[in-house]
């Protein structure tokens, strides 16, 4: 019974860090658009952020000016989350961000986007950073609400309308 206990309280020591991001994705075919809300442990997203533009960012407190941590969000965005075939008149916006509690609150639409009959997409927020990451993303529309599971395996959702 002691070493029970004594394995017990040195298992409650050993750091097991889950890597989980959630985003929700609504289609709006009547804005001709795709909302994204994506939510990221704060200290991981800053390291993952640092390693993409190669220098030191820390994130609540911002260690660099809003303008140029957004538009590190931005292009980090726009490499890691991909909406395949979409029209060239379809774009990209970077809405903004904001910390609650350990977790930073992405929010960025595709814009011009035309009504169709399947939509497919890849979340590889993370995954460069921490191979183990996991990312949900739920789809939710005017009639469905489905989730679906991005790893560094599987990377890959499609959803017919």
């Amino acid at each position: 019974m002691r070493l029970f206990l004594l394995l017990m309280s040195l298992l409650a020591f050993v750091p097991h860090k889950y890597y989980v991001s959630t985003t929700d994705m609504y289609y709006k075919p009547e804005k001709q658009q795709l909302q994204l809300v994506v939510r990221v442990f704060t200290d991981d997203f800053s390291r993952a952020l640092s390693k993409y533009v190669d220098a030191s960012i820390t994130l609540d407190p911002d260690s660099k000016t809003v303008d140029d941590i957004d538009s590190s969000i931005s292009k980090y965005f726009e490499e890691h989350f991909i909406i395949y075939g979409l029209s060239e008149d379809s774009y990209f916006t970077f809405v903004g961000r904001e910390y609650k509690q350990d977790q930073t609150y992405l929010y960025a639409s595709f814009d011009n986007v035309p009504k169709t009959t399947v939509l497919e997409w890849s979340n590889a927020f993370l995954i460069g950073t921490f191979p183990e990451q996991k990312n949900i993303v739920t789809l939710i529309t005017s009639t469905d609400k489905k989730s679906f599971l991005h790893t560094k395996e599987v990377n890959f959702a499609q959803f017919n309308f």
